[in-house]
């Protein structure tokens, strides 16, 4: 998600990007490329310095009267979930995960927003930013540039041959997530399923 303040108390959501993917990062379904949504913002909603400066042609798009209503994001979204993941089991155990990197602002954002996503959702959250931490702070190894989509291609399980948007665009962040999770797998971890 991108949203208007790292508060969440403050903040609205201008853009919710999902895609379900695999163990193996690859979408659920050959050829999916999930959701890109832009949500309308309230006339009176604050907006952080950073977002007007950084997330100006977002915040123009949210401000024009195509842009999608909350309730009509979340059916969207649910409907999604509900297509690739299938209904919500009673298990909480065997539901999908929330993935992606500082993943628990979205998860809270959901929680306050998209109740209906939550509902279909796994309690526990992969962070791709402890990942992060691990290879930067205790390997010392340099950081995933998430910000050079070449390198965000070269990493991406699955094929594509250009990324929408920039850094800064949840869908671009979610393509860059999966890249990311990607690398870190392939370096980090050694598993016979995982050369």
């Amino acid at each position: 998600m991108e949203f208007t303040d790292l508060d969440p108390d403050k903040a609205h959501i201008l853009q919710v990007a999902v895609l379900a993917t695999d163990p193996q990062l690859n979408p659920l379904e050959s050829g999916d490329r999930g959701l890109n949504l832009c949500l309308k913002l309230p006339a009176d909603a604050s907006v952080s310095a950073w977002v007007a400066e950084n997330l100006s042609d977002l915040l123009t798009a949210c401000r024009d009267p195509g842009a999608l209503e909350q309730n009509s994001a979340s059916q969207l979204i649910t409907n999604y979930v509900d297509r690739v993941a299938g209904p919500a089991p009673e298990d909480i155990k065997e539901r999908p995960v929330l993935a992606g990197n500082s993943v628990h602002a979205d998860w809270r954002l959901a929680c306050m927003h998209f109740p209906e996503l939550i509902e279909r959702l796994h309690y526990r959250l992969l962070d791709v930013s402890t990942l992060k931490i691990h290879w930067q702070d205790w390997l010392g190894q340099p950081e995933f540039d998430k910000e050079d989509a070449n390198l965000v291609l070269e990493h991406l399980p699955f094929k594509i041959t250009t990324l929408a948007g920039q850094p800064h665009d949840a869908y671009y962040d979610i393509l860059a997530s999966i890249a990311e999770l990607n690398f870190y797998r392939q370096r980090m971890f050694q598993h016979p399923s995982n050369p």
